[in-house]
């Protein structure tokens, strides 16, 4: 009995813990090793995100016979909407570490970056972490908020036209409050489409786009029935789509009122919306 109690003595583990596993030194950052993003920054779609943190109050496990102190945790960060669903594919990892005698208080670091969706709308966001102690057989979370500038959606159940704005030229950002144009310019007009369906497992939209212009008489003076045609798919079901276009007058148009007629039709729900828009010719 005695020379089988000092066999199992000499492979014995032991397990010290700090009271409660912890995330320490955490937040989003605009850039690598920046300062953690104040509360009112705001990322934009296609930024990169970057996330950093430290892990404290971990498990060692000590084997009595080589005197090696190890650790052994994973981790899983997913950046998430209001919602919970996942913005981007999460990052996961593990952090396994042999310790030295001088690491008492040393605490692991690891960094992570996302790269945002293109077409998400503004508003508030977080990154989900997932630390989980492997040898302590505990886990803990915390979530880091953060806020996405750019353009506002108001949700919709059904496919619809927002933030139409007619503009000055093709590449301007400021809208125009009275839209007026001479006989011979070009209108140029931006909008979003939302509330539309998108199809499983890919997220893939399918949109399309027609406009007839009738001028002053009521007569139609431009008819483009297939404007555009918009489909793709990505990992973040796209909140938007972007949408423009381009009216050509000439010099001899007619001065007056004309009224654009838009109307979207999104494929996968087979529903339709119409919008009416007027500009004049002065």
């Amino acid at each position: 009995m005695v020379a089988l109690f000092i066999f199992l003595s000499s492979v014995a583990k032991v397990f010290a813990a700090e009271p409660t596993l912890a995330i320490l030194d955490a937040g989003p950052q605009s850039s690598e090793d920046a300062p953690f993003a104040p509360s009112d920054y705001r990322f934009y779609p296609g930024d990169y995100l970057y996330f950093q943190f430290h892990v404290a109050g971990f498990a060692i496990e000590s084997e009595e016979k080589t005197e090696v102190r190890k650790i052994s945790l994973a981790y899983e960060i997913t950046p998430q909407d209001a919602n919970g669903v996942p913005l981007t594919v999460s990052v996961a990892g593990d952090i396994k570490d042999e310790l030295n005698a001088e690491d008492k208080n040393w605490t692991p670091k690891r960094r992570a970056s996302f790269l945002l969706p293109s077409f998400v709308a503004s508003g508030h966001f977080r990154l989900h972490l997932v630390i989980k102690d492997l040898i302590g057989k505990t886990e803990t979370t915390r979530d880091f908020p953060f806020r996405m500038g750019g353009v506002t959606i108001i949700p919709s159940p059904s496919v619809i036209l927002e933030n139409f704005r007619f503009l000055r030229k093709e590449d301007d950002q400021e809208s125009l409050d009275v839209p007026a144009y001479a006989p011979g310019d070009t209108v140029y007009a931006r909008f979003d489409l939302a509330g539309y369906q998108t199809t499983a497992p890919d997220n893939q939209y399918h949109l399309t786009y027609g406009l007839t212009v009738l001028a002053p008489d009521g007569k139609v003076f431009i008819e483009q029935p297939n404007a555009a045609e918009l489909g793709a798919g990505s990992f973040y079901p796209a909140q938007f789509v972007p949408g423009n276009i381009n009216l050509t007058t000439t010099r001899t148009s007619a001065k007056g009122g004309y009224v654009v007629v838009l109307t979207v039709r999104d494929l996968v729900a087979n529903r339709t919306y119409q919008t009416k828009r007027s500009f004049t010719l002065e």
